[in-house]
């Protein structure tokens, strides 16, 4: 892909022009006075004499001419540049391709991500990257117009709006402004091909297991390595399919790759009974403390024999918590301590899971939180929320609420509005590769 060195400037009607143009125009007027006047000295010999030292002025105007056009060329504005990841043949033909749907006019009157200045419109530089497998990439458009003060999310709809055609598969996941903010980085993704995990009759859940009996893997192309990101947080309104997703997928998934699974949840549902779990309010806070007992037990253990980790130590398994229904069970918590004061369970609660998501990931504890909204009522103290923000899906109304995303996934607040389905989403887990450091479109394992 060409690199265009100098800033590109369409004219309009009433624009002045550049100082290397009103040379260029004086160039061509002596060139064409030095053409007329060697002319003259070839055919008047009378005058011959006289035109000579015209002709060696309109020669010295010339060159001087040159001289001034290509300091004035020379002094054009620079674009800013930015480093592109390499790309095979292949790739760069595909990204010349979506670069080619980017025109003049997409910029100035579509995105008005051009400057209009007295020269006419100053043109940003714009790159594109895609990756090998011609599912994911970014389009940079270099910052000169104040994107900053911009709204973002219509922008980021805009740019989705001009990937059509052949390129209609891809939508703009979310934006950022690069390192020295002088490139917009618009993130695309395939969102029409699903990396979906279908399950069905003729086959089990074996096939999904990882040989890493640490890792769980979520989809075709995401795997939670519990190692890095001990904590999994999911945030999904009723009938987004998050009980499925964790109850009837990750939870017996852990059990075929080694782990211990407790399900506890404030409704009762046949995930709490399949999984040894409570729905007791009570019970939950009275489990929650327990396993503290266990953690730090467990940590003990470890120091003892001498070992850095959980995973070096023989028969330690890895132990998965699930607290579904965080909101209700905040709700009756609250309820039982303006009943009995003396019971304290709000307070033993966050006690007990500020210590396990804080500490828990050493011994091998995972928290898997469960909850409809992603706010201070109606999900895990700030501790523990600060915790579990690390690994992230958010399905249903709750990946398309602003404020929700700003809850757990900071930084991420500003992103494009989508219809999801049931099952569809947006994920964020640290430690599953770069490019799951940023929330991407996810779909749950689909059970056929």
């Amino acid at each position: 892909m060409r690199n265009r060195k100098y800033r590109r400037v369409i004219p309009t009607n009433n624009s002045k022009l550049q100082g290397y143009q009103y040379t260029l125009i004086a160039l061509f007027i002596n060139l064409s006075l030095t053409g007329v006047t060697f002319l003259a000295t070839q055919k008047l010999t009378i005058l011959s004499i006289h035109l000579t030292y015209t002709l060696y002025f309109f020669i010295f105007s010339t060159f001087t001419n040159i001289l001034l056009f290509i300091h004035f060329w020379l002094k054009r504005e620079k674009v800013s540049d930015i480093s592109i990841p390499l790309m095979s043949y292949e790739t760069r033909k595909t990204a010349n391709q979506i670069k080619k749907l980017f025109n003049d006019k997409q910029i100035t009157d579509v995105l008005k991500l051009s400057n209009h200045t007295r020269f006419g419109h100053e043109m940003p530089e714009i790159k594109i990257w895609i990756d090998e497998e011609l599912s994911e990439g970014f389009i940079a458009i270099e910052n000169i117009a104040n994107f900053e003060r911009a709204n973002r999310e219509q922008f980021e709809q805009r740019i989705s709006g001009i990937l059509a055609g052949e390129f209609q598969r891809f939508s703009v996941i979310h934006s950022v402004l690069s390192k020295d903010d002088s490139y917009i980085l618009f993130h695309f993704e395939d969102v029409l091909t699903s990396k979906r995990i279908f399950i069905n009759n003729r086959n089990s859940l074996n096939e999904f297991a990882c040989e890493n009996k640490h890792a769980i893997r979520l989809s075709n192309d995401l795997i939670w390595n519990t190692q890095v990101t001990p904590m999994l947080s999911i945030i999904a309104r009723t009938r987004s399919g998050k009980s499925i997703f964790a109850g009837k997928y990750i939870a017996p998934l852990m059990l075929l790759q080694g782990w211990i699974v407790e399900y506890n949840s404030a409704k009762y549902d046949r995930y709490v009974k399949e999984f040894n779990g409570q729905s007791d309010p009570e019970k939950i806070v009275e489990r929650a403390e327990y396993w503290c007992s266990i953690m730090d037990s467990r940590l003990k253990e470890i120091n003892e024999s001498g070992k850095d980790k959980y995973s070096e130590m023989e028969n330690m398994p890895d132990i998965g918590l699930f607290f579904d229904e965080l909101g209700n069970l905040n709700a009756a918590l609250d309820s039982l301590d303006k009943v009995d004061k003396t019971l304290k369970l709000t307070s033993r609660w966050i006690t007990a899971i500020n210590r396990l998501t804080a500490t828990g990931g050493s011994s091998g504890i995972h928290i898997i939180a469960i909850s409809q909204f992603a706010t201070k009522e109606g999900f895990l103290p700030s501790l523990a929320r600060v915790n579990c923000s690390d690994a992230v899906i958010m399905l249903g109304g709750a990946a398309d609420s602003s404020e929700e995303r700003k809850y757990l996934m900071s930084g991420f607040a500003d992103l494009p509005k989508r219809s999801y389905q049931k099952g569809q989403g947006l994920a964020r887990i640290i430690g599953s590769g770069k490019k799951w450091e940023v929330p991407h479109f996810f779909e749950t394992p689909w059970f056929e």
